[in-house]
């Protein structure tokens, strides 16, 4: 078993993941992350007050928290708003999981929608009757292992609560009346399951009508246009650092929007240089729940508007600004990382420790 249900502060679940050691979402909420440090500062919700259809983009869909967040606060301000999700997401497993796991929304029509578009890739119920019976299974020190501000869910109520959520939701779509729902004429959601590096070059493929073999996707290429908000939501960048490369994030550029605009959790330095490496013109979003600040960034220097402090420019000129590369895009995270220790090695360029000790001494 690769990962097990964990409660944040906000009462919804998140999952901690034993492969990366990592959990996928902040102890303040999977909830509470996905509004204050993706739908909120993105400036999604000012978007759809002027415009009737929005394109995301969502990197590593997880539990899904972000996409659904989204378009439950899009349809508040907006009802007659088109929405197109795009959403790339490596395991069937966590897809599955996201059918069924609280997210807080409480939106029938929306959470239907969603399970219908999972359904179409993978067999939930297969894949969670397998994942019910191996739950036993996984490491009873469990809190060892969880940051600070998480809960552990214990192994008996964890079986029971997803045999007991999983029968009710399969039972209830499958005996509930198919009404007519706006969110099903307004809601388009599109999945790739793959690993994000090859999803990402496929989606451009797709994008610049290339020569591409893959007829499975050949009904969604007009839905794969350019998106306006990317939400990048990969594993902390220092465990994971694959999807965080100059490489992927020029990827990115390319999808993007001349308009649009990335938002991301992360305020690490070789995030922030790879994403100006790759061409785009960044900014900070606002810290929630711990005291640094996320990332937006643009292909349009003249959109930013919460500009990086003279300290966080300042440690991007650091060691810790090298960033990470993955040319061929078949690296291994031990891999990069072993590589940019190597550059960092012979930059020349000042410690970030000596660099916050002379701020401090300013």
């Amino acid at each position: 078993m690769e990962f097990i249900p964990i409660i944040t502060e906000d009462g919804t679940i998140s999952l901690y993941n034993f492969s990366v050691k990592d959990v996928y979402h902040s102890k303040i909420g999977a909830y509470t992350e996905a509004l204050q440090k993706y739908t909120i500062p993105s400036g999604l919700l000012e978007f759809v007050k002027h415009n009737n259809e929005v394109k995301i983009l969502d990197v590593c869909f997880g539990l899904g928290y972000n996409s659904k967040v989204a378009v439950s606060e899009i349809l508040k301000i907006n009802p007659e708003c088109k929405i197109t999700i795009n959403a790339i997401e490596i395991d069937p497993k966590v897809l599955a999981l996201s059918c069924i796991l609280f997210d807080g929304i409480n939106n029938q029509f929306l959470e239907q929608t969603f399970f219908e578009a999972i359904s179409k890739h993978i067999n939930v119920g297969a894949i969670l009757d397998e994942y019910i019976k191996d739950v036993h299974k996984y490491s009873p020190n469990i809190d060892e292992l969880l940051p600070e501000g998480y809960k552990s869910i214990e192994v008996l109520e964890i079986k029971e609560k997803l045999h007991n959520i999983y029968y009710q939701t399969i039972s209830s779509r499958n005996t509930r009346n198919r009404e007519a729902s706006p969110v099903n004429s307004l809601l388009t959601i599109n999945f790739f399951i793959d690993d994000a590096r090859s999803a990402i070059k496929l989606i451009n493929g797709l994008n610049e009508k290339s020569n591409n073999t893959l007829k499975e996707y050949s009904h969604i290429k007009s839905g794969f246009c350019h998106p306006d908000f990317i939400f990048h939501d990969p594993f902390t960048p220092s465990k994971a650092p694959i999807l965080w490369t100059v490489d992927f994030f020029r990827e990115l550029y390319r999808l993007l929007d001349e308009n649009g605009n990335l938002t991301t959790y992360s305020s690490a330095a070789p995030v922030r240089t790879g994403l100006i490496e790759a061409g785009f013109f960044i900014g900070r979003t606002e810290p929630i729940g711990k005291k640094t600040s996320g990332t937006i960034a643009y292909k349009k220097s003249e959109l930013l508007k919460n500009f990086l402090t003279e300290k966080e420019k300042g440690i991007l000129e650091t060691n810790a600004g090298i960033p990470y590369y993955d040319e061929n895009f078949y690296s291994t995270s031990e891999e990069i990382l072993k590589n940019r220790e190597l550059m960092q090695k012979t930059s020349g360029r000042v410690s970030s420790s000596k660099f916050y000790k002379n701020v401090m001494n300013y």
